[in-house]
């Protein structure tokens, strides 16, 4: 009932739902014990339709086109959704996060858009986000059936591969100064999030982009519709199998 309530199934009154759930996170621990199963249903039931929440924010505003700053506050408000960028367990360390190359003067900092690190190794990782309207790569073919990297992205590839310069550089003071010691620079891997997957009715620029992507070895480039794709998959993994019907 608290699922389908959160999906805006009208089947409780407000007064009734704001009831319900203060009873269940009042009694979880009771409840948990004492049906554990059931428990563990609804806990599942809730997660999806969280998850199912995410999805329809990130299509919607995927498909509105919105500017760079809105994808900041997301990926603020929803690490999760950009921890599926990753192959390995991270955890959020900073947005914004300074990474150094300050000069004399006070100014020139180098501002990361995310910090991460490895939840087992401390090593941490940068992630540079772009707009979903970021063009991945030139309007012209380079020769036939070849187009290069735009501009935009070769530039976000060589930002993010400066921070990393400038972290390990400076790791030691900025733990110092920041009193976080666990974080270490034993190879810090680099994430750009940008553009949209070029269209399958165009196989030339799909091939160009996953060449020159898959041989940017340094750095990792993700679309932002691969994220929705990887979201959704995880969506349809999560979905309880039905059950299959008597003989």
């Amino acid at each position: 009932m608290i699922a389908k309530a959160a999906n805006g199934i009208e089947e409780l009154s407000s007064v009734e739902r704001d009831a319900l759930v203060e009873a269940v996170s009042s009694e979880s621990a009771a409840i948990a014990a004492g049906s554990s199963q059931k428990f563990q249903q609804l806990k599942r039931d809730i997660e999806l339709v969280s998850l199912d929440r995410l999805i329809e924010t990130y299509a919607e505003a995927l498909e509105q086109g919105k500017a760079e700053p809105y994808w900041q506050a997301f990926f603020d408000d929803n690490a999760f959704a950009l921890q599926q960028v990753f192959g390995a367990p991270m955890v959020s360390v900073r947005s914004g996060a300074t990474v150094g190359g300050r000069g004399l003067s006070g100014s020139g900092d180098k501002i990361a858009d995310y910090l991460f690190k490895n939840s087992l190794t401390n090593n941490v990782a940068l992630v540079e986000i772009k707009k979903p309207t970021t063009q991945l790569l030139e309007p012209r073919e380079y020769r036939q059936g070849v187009f290069g990297p735009s501009k935009e992205l070769n530039g976000a590839v060589s930002q993010v591969l400066d921070q990393a310069y400038n972290l390990t550089k400076n790791l030691t003071g900025l733990k110092e100064s920041s009193r976080q010691w666990d974080l270490e620079s034993y190879a810090i891997s680099c994430f750009v999030v940008a553009g949209r997957t070029p269209s399958a009715s165009d196989p030339s620029r799909q091939k160009s982009f996953e060449l020159y992507r898959a041989n940017s070895r340094s750095v990792t480039i993700v679309t932002y519709d691969e994220i929705l794709e990887r979201l959704r998959l995880l969506r349809d993994f999560l979905t309880p199998a039905p059950e299959a019907e008597a003989v």
